[in-house]
């Protein structure tokens, strides 16, 4: 690795709960609904004598580590030697995140198991699998060793008082804010405390109940090796939304902190051995040391930010959108679904479900002037937002037939907005929080055709056949709804805007990608949709329906190939106005038909040859140094900015070589992995970075897009 000192995910499924450590200086520690790391001070590693050996999770004086220090506890001076680990190691697995430092270890088991569906297969293995806990273990091998030593796990949280619980299913634990758990397996001479100090507990072994330290620890004598076994217990049964009043589903089968503890602790070898498994299937992939990497990363990230709700007895799945904790941002449910569907497709189902329910909503259509493409290159240019409104063009036609579409979110914790509402989208913008209402139709249709095409649940598709109906006429009426001036592009822009335009999920970008209206990516993305519609309504036996999504994808196609650019041979970013930006994005929309089993859409001598063969060449004419690669390799979505999304990178890379037989050089991959450890080491997985350095969408669950290298074994 490039580094080992970044902060990591450690989180059990569906809780919104996190352990999160790693980074050295920062702390750490348990949060509920966190948008950010704890910066808790952590102590983690062993005591000798009066000197006391740590990882590097808290801050050592002056960058020195050995030091002294003398901390005031209860009137009595307790002088202590503090070294840090400076020099520790750390193996990143898929189920364990591990630090050595000679004879110490330190490990953090989070396994990830399929989640069974609770409507279709029952509560109790869902709930097993949902145990909301993660289990660590410190370990010291004494054996050569002249003194007793004692390992040490301490935590300080927010909360100044700690509170020690009767032991649990033969486990002594430590509690605060009824939320949270530090709790010890009984092995023999292992404890749980609450003290001010760390020495001053581990020379008396009497806890003072009003430390607000929560502590574990147990001896290792000289000659012996042994472990330390901890469990760190997630509880909240209340409810934790507004909008409509859901609680937690995990309140179903543990309706105590004890529960969890009780729980944990019975199972505490099957989720290490778990864990084991998930490391040697991650390193038995093929994968690069790097890209195993990134897909442990990722993962962690992602079930760090799931929420199983209880909604009257009705499960609500949701993914928040890391820092900013939307729910369900439709942007990200999309690209996420390939690594739900291999595991749990029925949240996918969910929530397309919720989309339709509550989420759903229908627009009409507006048409911009001629010089619209003009005023959007001086608004790309513009510093002034009180000049804004002077550079949206005015529309020439109102009222146009639209249809349906799908907000970009339902909420931000812990609240859901109002039916057919967002908490993202404002009228009257062209850029960041403007609507996106024709990428969020492309969203729900490329999304439940993945579900359909992998689950072959024909069932819902026969029940949902009226919105893929209504989706249909949507996405064409957005080229245009009178046929004669159709091009096979999104061309118009939703009212709903009410003076300004539609964005693209790639708000924080120039107009190469922020723009939705004749955009390249989101041509892709319509096509991609189109043939997903036709395969539905084959599926439906609805034949005439199919012939019109062949139709509009083929307009599609052709209004592609008519933009390629021989000369350059590539294609611009935007297809109106003089744009000279080109994109990776480009390529984007084929993973829908490659995860859709549909090669013949893939193929040069298929159907879509053309516009199959451009996008190669376009693909191979924009990777190139000072195009969209960076110096060291790292890929950059945009030719004409430095800002880039590591889930789309991934998804693109997966791209270029299923498609086009293009192997990433291994070189990005470490570069990216350089973006996470060094770039973006405050935040555990950070999606957008700038340059390689993490600048928003922190704290992420995005990036499991990578998880398609592991379903292509590459």
């Amino acid at each position: 690795m490039h580094s080992t000192d970044f902060h990591a995910h450690h989180s059990p499924l569906g809780a919104y709960a996190s352990f999160t450590c790693g980074r050295h200086g920062a702390g750490g520690g348990l949060t509920i609904a966190g948008r950010a790391p704890a910066q808790h001070p952590l102590t983690v590693g062993w005591m000798a004598g009066d000197v006391l050996h740590e990882l590097p999770f808290n801050a050592s004086a002056d960058g020195v580590s050995l030091d002294n220090y003398a901390e005031e506890v209860g009137g009595v001076s307790s002088q202590v030697q503090r070294h840090i680990l400076d020099g520790s190691q750390r193996r990143y697995g898929a189920g364990t995140d591990a630090w050595t430092a000679g004879n110490f270890a330190f490990r953090i088991y989070t396994p990830v198991w399929p989640l069974p569906d609770p409507e279709r297969d029952g509560e109790a293995l869902l709930l097993q699998r949902l145990l909301p806990a993660v289990v660590c273990e410190l370990h010291y091998d004494n054996r050569a060793g002249s003194e007793d030593v004692d390992l040490v796990f301490a935590l300080r949280p927010g909360d100044p008082v700690s509170h020690l619980l009767p032991a649990v299913a033969e486990a002594p634990a430590v509690t605060w804010q009824r939320q949270f758990a530090l709790a010890v397996l009984a092995d023999e001479g292992a404890e749980s405390w609450v003290h001010w100090d760390v020495h001053e507990y581990l020379r008396e072994h009497r806890s003072h109940r009003l430390g607000g330290l929560a502590g574990a620890s147990r001896r290792i004598a000289a000659g012996t090796q042994g472990s330390l076994r901890l469990i760190l217990a997630f509880h909240n049964e209340a409810p934790v939304t507004t909008g409509i009043d859901a609680k937690p589903w995990l309140s179903r089968g543990y309706p105590t902190l004890q529960s969890v503890v009780a729980a944990a602790s019975q199972t505490y070898d099957g989720i290490v051995a778990r864990c084991q498994e998930m490391d040697q299937e991650l390193e038995q992939s093929g994968l690069d040391p790097h890209q195993q990497f990134l897909v442990a990363h990722a993962q962690r990230s992602y079930w760090g930010n799931t929420h199983l709700l209880d909604h009257g007895g009705t499960p609500l799945w949701v993914v928040y959108e890391g820092e900013y904790a939307m729910i369900n941002t439709f942007d990200l449910a999309v690209d996420q679904c390939f690594y739900e569907m291999r595991r749990n497709p029925w949240v996918v189902r969910n929530i397309l479900d919720q989309f339709v329910r509550r989420y759903a909503y229908h627009d009409t259509l507006c048409r911009p002037p001629e010089d619209a493409a003009q005023r959007a290159q001086r608004l790309t240019m513009c510093r002034d937002p009180h000049r804004l409104h002077e550079l949206v063009p005015e529309p020439v036609e109102r009222g146009l037939p639209g249809g349906i579409s799908f907000s970009h979110d339902m909420g931000v914790y812990p609240h859901f907005m109002p039916p057919g509402e967002s908490s993202y989208e404002i009228s009257g913008l062209a850029g960041c929080f403007s609507y996106m209402t024709c990428e969020q139709l492309y969203n729900w249709i490329c999304t439940a055709v993945t579900y359909v095409q992998g689950s072959q649940d024909m069932d819902w598709l026969r029940r949902n056949a009226g919105v893929m109906n209504a989706c249909l006429r949507s996405l064409i009426n957005r080229d245009d709804p009178v046929p004669s001036k159709r091009n096979g592009l999104n061309s118009l822009d939703s009212e709903a805007c009410a003076g300004g335009w539609e964005i693209t999920t790639y708000d924080s970008l120039d107009h190469s990608l922020g723009q939705a209206r004749h955009n390249g990516y989101m041509a892709v993305k319509g096509w991609a949709a189109c043939i997903g519609l036709e395969c539905m309504f084959q599926h439906l036996g609805e034949l005439k329906l199919a012939v019109d999504a062949r139709d509009q994808a083929q307009r599609v196609a052709d209004a592609v190939v008519a933009r390629f650019d021989t000369q350059r041979q590539c294609l611009p970013a935007v297809f109106e106005g003089d744009h000279d930006s080109v994109i990776i994005p480009a390529v984007e929309g084929l993973v829908f038909p490659l995860q859709w089993g549909l090669t013949q859409a893939l193929a040069e001598d298929g159907p879509y040859g053309a516009l199959i063969t451009i996008l190669g060449k376009h693909l191979h004419a924009v990777l190139q140094p000072g195009i969209c690669l960076f110096e060291d390799g790292a890929w950059k979505l945009s030719s004409s900015v430095d800002n880039s999304w590591c889930s789309k990178i991934f998804l693109c890379q997966h791209v270029a070589e299923h498609v086009f037989g293009m192997i990433p050089d291994p070189s990005s991959h470490a570069a990216h992995a350089r973006w996470q450890q060094i770039g973006s080491a405050d935040w555990a997985m950070t999606d957008q970075c700038t340059a390689g350095i993490g600048r928003g969408s922190r704290y992420y669950p995005r990036c499991v897009t990578n998880d398609l290298w592991l379903q292509s074994g590459g």
